[in-house]
């Protein structure tokens, strides 16, 4: 029992080991510039341990999705009840850009978003399976209400805005010059969306 528990948290270990070396040489490099094998070379792992903890290199990024949205799961939790939709979705956005901030990084952010549209592989911005699109759905389910003008294509609708003004704003972030934060600079986009989400709802 004890070796087996032993084994589990050296397992832990070296798939955290491996990920953070992944992620380093991704954002010093360029996704396309690192191989398994340098990944296995600076973390100290076996080929072996590498394919034991990812089927392939990109599921690196998947990885570190999935954790960054146990983060986003916790900001949802510790929202007061009651609040008005709007408001949890200009905190959310503002708490869940401030993870990428600063728990991704621009220069990461920059490998992510140039190496996503040439590789099939990377399909976890728009992962049903995601918390992070289950957020959103909960956004769209609690904007719809039960109005009679509820219709799945008004709820796509929503849901393509919630994601296209995350992922803009992060892009923009991730080219522009500007010094200022991620969230401090996709204020005005959070607030132009929220508007355009009320204002899609109320259309007849």
């Amino acid at each position: 029992m004890v070796k087996q528990e032993y084994k589990q948290v050296r397992g832990k270990k070296t798939k955290k080991k491996i990920l953070e070396t992944a992620l380093k040489l991704f954002a010093e490099k360029g996704y396309d510039q690192v191989t398994v094998d340098e990944i296995c070379e600076k973390s100290d792992s076996s080929k072996g341990s590498f394919y034991q903890h990812f089927s392939s290199k990109s599921t690196i990024f998947l990885e570190k999705f999935f954790e960054v949205d146990d983060h986003y799961v916790q900001v949802i939790e510790n929202l007061p009840e009651g609040m008005d939709v709007y408001e949890k979705i200009s905190i959310f956005f503002h708490e869940a850009l401030c993870i990428i901030n600063d728990q991704m990084g621009k220069d990461l952010m920059k490998v992510i978003y140039s190496s996503a549209p040439i590789s099939n592989e990377h399909t976890y911005f728009l992962n049903k399976d995601r918390d992070l699109t289950c957020i959103f759905m909960s956004f769209v389910e609690e904007i719809q209400g039960k109005q009679a003008n509820e219709t799945t294509s008004q709820a796509n609708d929503l849901l393509m805005i919630l994601n296209q003004a995350m992922m803009g704003a992060i892009y923009y972030w991730t080219v522009s010059k500007n010094e200022q934060s991620l969230p401090d600079l996709a204020k005005p986009i959070t607030q132009t969306m929220i508007e355009g989400l009320k204002a899609l709802n109320n259309k007849p």
